[in-house]
């Protein structure tokens, strides 16, 4: 088996959207004074790398932790998304790598009418950051489709494969962290 890490790691530097607070780590407890380490995070549900529920546009949207659990974990397929002549069809699940700034609304309604579930892009967001009407997210979120950003996809491999996606399980939440870990199919490209 052989995993790619598609997670930003947790700590200031991770990035987050623009006009978000930062993450924050603050020490605790250390192994000198305290015998034991441990830290406070302080951080957003769409801090790093991050998953999208209905509930965050929607007013009667899917919470993260009433999405079904099979959502997260299985078959999917990693592109680029400048060689997509149409969405694949028949993919539930659909990592986008090469679209920092957003996916465009033809290509958001098109995969929301494609039966895709998920939808992961590189960028901070699958709308430009500057949107204020958010035309993507409302096409992909208002179809059920779950979406994750902030993906670290360089070197990662192309083509099929399976996806783990864990969310943390953020009551109510309209988002949540996530740790997300990518394991291409034998024989995809790079792999």
């Amino acid at each position: 088996m052989r995993l790619f890490d598609l997670t930003h790691p947790l700590g200031p530097e991770t990035p987050v959207f623009p006009g978000d607070e930062p993450v924050r780590a603050r020490t605790n407890a250390t192994l000198d004074a305290d015998g034991f380490r441990t830290t406070r995070l302080e951080l957003g549900t769409h801090s790093g790398t991050h998953v999208d529920a209905p509930a965050h546009l929607l007013p009667n949207g899917s919470t993260i932790d009433t999405l079904p659990l099979e959502l997260w974990v299985g078959p999917a397929v990693l592109l680029d998304a400048g060689d997509l002549g149409g969405p694949p069809l028949g993919a539930e699940r659909l990592l986008l790598a090469g679209c920092p700034d957003g996916l465009t609304l033809t290509w958001a309604r098109a995969l929301a009418a494609s039966g895709v579930r998920l939808v992961g892009v590189e960028g901070p967001s699958v709308d430009l950051v500057d949107s204020r009407d958010l035309p993507c997210h409302r096409a992909l979120l208002g179809a059920g489709v779950a979406l994750v950003e902030n993906l670290r996809l360089a070197g990662v491999p192309r083509g099929e494969g399976t996806l783990y996606c864990l969310p943390l399980a953020v009551g109510a939440g309209d988002g949540a962290p996530a740790r997300v870990l990518w394991e291409p199919r034998e024989g995809a490209a790079g792999s």
